[in-house]
């Protein structure tokens, strides 16, 4: 992936993420206009792509220069609360993805995911400053572990049975696996990098989505 990190490519990268990204967010929300089923798959990109660009304003407005005057010191006050928002935003799409599974493959509403992504909200926030740095990447792990583990049971589940494929599980079957690549990827060399290697692996799950998304819209049977 050292191509990824030569001069003047990092920008172009982004804007590829960024590009398909909406792409195939707006193409996944066509798609639920005829086939409501599918709304979940375009809250879920949506919510990724908005997150996604919140968290970059974020680290570049507020997080990187409060870290480089703080030299290590922990966030306080607003700074504080941002850092908080960050991390919400971060985990908000974990959290998606298992309540994507549980809703698309389970036939469940996803309510228990809910809770326990508001649980380790605050239980993030209130051990702040003891989860940050190494403690708070591998709680991230753990919680991506978690996650991971009931999306897949979940797809794993339905593939075991006998409901027919649709559009909508093709869709999150290639985000269950984007996100097994993303663990066993990026997230095993560390959660805070090898970041070039997850903006492959995003471009390549938007790269599938679009196809898919678009034989739907074409052929309308979705």
């Amino acid at each position: 992936m050292a191509i990824l990190r030569a001069p003047g490519t990092v920008g172009a990268v982004l804007v590829a993420v960024y590009a398909m990204s909406a792409l195939a967010t707006v193409l996944a929300w066509i798609v639920a206009r005829h086939r409501p089923e599918h709304r979940p798959i375009a809250v879920l990109l949506g919510y990724g792509l908005a997150a996604s660009a919140a968290r970059r304003a974020i680290r570049i407005g507020v997080l990187e220069p409060a870290r480089a005057e703080l030299a290590g010191a922990p966030f306080s006050g607003w700074v504080r609360a941002v850092f908080h928002l960050d991390s919400a935003l971060f985990l908000g799409w974990m959290a998606g993805v298992a309540a994507l599974a549980v809703f698309i493959f389970g036939r469940r509403r996803p309510w228990g995911v809910l809770a326990v992504y508001l649980v380790a909200v605050a239980v993030l926030a209130a051990g702040y400053p003891t989860f940050r740095g190494e403690l708070l990447g591998k709680a991230y792990l753990a919680l991506e572990l978690a996650a991971l583990c009931t999306s897949v049971g979940c797809l794993i589940l339905w593939f075991l049975g006998n409901d027919r494929g649709k559009t909508q599980h093709l869709a999150a079957g290639f985000i269950v696996i984007a996100e097994t690549l993303m663990l066993v990827g990026p997230f095993r060399m560390g959660i805070f990098s090898a970041w070039d290697l997850a903006r492959s692996i995003l471009i390549a799950l938007y790269i599938s989505l679009v196809p898919v998304q678009g034989v739907a819209i074409w052929r309308r049977t979705l």
